[in-house]
């Protein structure tokens, strides 16, 4: 352990609440970027959710942001980033650099108390989806059956639309690279599914070699946010 979080947490110890406190921005990533997603979306941290009235949301971070730096300190990748914040105390300030739509930004966030801000979270969880109506569409390209997002369902995630996969060809391309059952597509290669017809049109034009990076909702998830998965088309 280094030995200034040594320091921290001994200093916390034995100050006035006897207590070790974590800082937190409110936000969830994903972790284990595949090299697709990487070159897609650029390397760093990519926001999955931000916390409600956080301090993430309030600094203006988006599910889909990518971090980069901390501080003008370029992160390593998620447990870089949350090792750095953590050790930070509630109530200070940190500059973080991000991308967003592939263009650079910055904004600073206070940091708050990482046990109050995931407790919020946790106690906001989502009731479980109901069941799509079936429109089965084949694509051969992927291996994978979808059907139609129902608008009430949409509406309860807040999201626009989108298609949930109902089958995955064992060993086909979608399997390997992770998508699951039940996960909701909203976006191909940053072009919106909201549809059948959206979601034809992305993959249209997928050839060989193509990066192919999907951005899925999983609603059973604990935070039901966004999560990205990629591969390179065989």
């Amino acid at each position: 352990m280094p030995a200034n979080t040594v320091v921290n947490v001994y200093n916390m110890l034995i100050g006035p609440e006897h207590k070790v406190t974590r800082g937190s921005i409110g936000i969830s990533f994903q972790s284990n970027i595949s090299s697709a997603v990487s070159r897609m979306y650029g390397s760093g941290v990519i926001v999955s959710t931000v916390s409600k009235g956080g301090p993430a949301e309030k600094a203006g971070l988006q599910p889909g942001d990518v971090i980069e730096s901390i501080d003008g300190r370029k992160i390593k990748d998620g447990d870089d980033m949350v090792n750095d914040i953590a050790a930070r105390r509630p109530g200070s300030t940190v500059k973080l650099g991000y991308l967003r739509d592939g263009k650079p930004a910055s904004t600073t966030v206070s940091i708050g108390d990482r046990a109050k801000i995931f407790a919020d979270l946790n106690g906001n969880g989502q009731d479980d989806s109901q069941e799509a109506q079936s429109s089965d569409v084949s694509a051969d390209k992927l291996g994978l059956t979808v059907s139609a997002l129902p608008n009430n369902v949409a509406t309860k995630l807040g999201i626009k639309g989108g298609v949930i996969v109902s089958a995955l060809k064992p060993g086909s391309f979608a399997d390997e690279i992770g998508l699951g059952r039940g996960q909701i597509i909203v976006e191909i290669n940053r072009k919106p599914v909201t549809d059948m017809a959206s979601f034809q049109a992305a993959i249209k034009s997928l050839k060989s070699g193509d990066d192919v990076v999907f951005l899925v909702r999983t609603p059973n998830s604990p935070t039901g946010g966004n999560n990205y998965v990629g591969g390179t088309l065989p």
